[in-house]
């Protein structure tokens, strides 16, 4: 007896489904791909940390600027207090001014700005006028800088002297601290001051 064949149908033909637009395949692989993540991150926090670290950079600066000019004020001082300002400085009100300012210039080497410094040299008979005459003359009030009336004024022997340099110091990268900015504008004015009794020199006769 011989079996009828079977008709097996091998029709597995399934319908093929649509390949994904290729900007599609694209974009997910750009999605699941890793590669470049460390320097994405980089670029989103480069910017912030290196303005920090110019603004610690420029205040490290402007404190450094602040010390050198108290060191000149104070090592030219020298010159009133012993007397040798008496044939230094031997000019008009103005003239004296100028060369005291070159000589605190010069103590303080590249990091003042010459044309931006102000000196102020005034005598006084005690130390409770000194105060007086300092609170009534402060150049830096109201948020400006005001150093009307500054000059020099030649010193006597056993009078207290009060010296004053002030600078006109550009920020750049701090501009936004009101603790630094005190004269306006991205500015901050750095006094730098010495009082003292001059010693009991034998002063020229005029």
């Amino acid at each position: 007896m011989t079996s009828s064949p079977i008709a097996i149908d091998t029709d597995l033909t399934v319908a093929a489904k649509p390949a994904p637009p290729r900007r599609l395949r694209l974009l997910t692989r750009f999605r699941r791909s890793q590669n470049g993540a460390t320097a994405v991150e980089f670029g989103f926090i480069a910017f912030p940390f290196l303005i920090l670290l110019a603004a610690i950079m420029e205040t490290a600066l402007m404190f450094w600027t602040s010390q050198v000019l108290e060191e000149a004020v104070s090592q030219t001082s020298r010159r009133l207090l012993t007397g040798e300002s008496q044939t230094r400085y031997t000019g008009n009100g103005a003239q004296n001014t100028v060369k005291f300012r070159e000589d605190v210039c010069a103590a303080a080497t590249s990091m003042v700005d010459c044309s931006k410094l102000v000196i102020d040299v005034r005598t006084y008979s005690s130390f409770a006028g000194a105060k007086t005459g300092v609170d009534g003359s402060n150049p830096i009030s109201a948020g400006g800088l005001n150093t009307t009336g500054f000059g020099y004024n030649q010193p006597q022997p056993s009078q207290i002297v009060v010296v004053r340099a002030v600078l006109e110091y550009q920020l750049y990268f701090t501009t936004w601290s009101q603790s630094l900015v005190n004269i306006g504008s991205g500015r901050r004015g750095i006094v730098a001051s010495a009082t003292f009794r001059t010693e009991p020199f034998n002063a020229p006769a005029t």
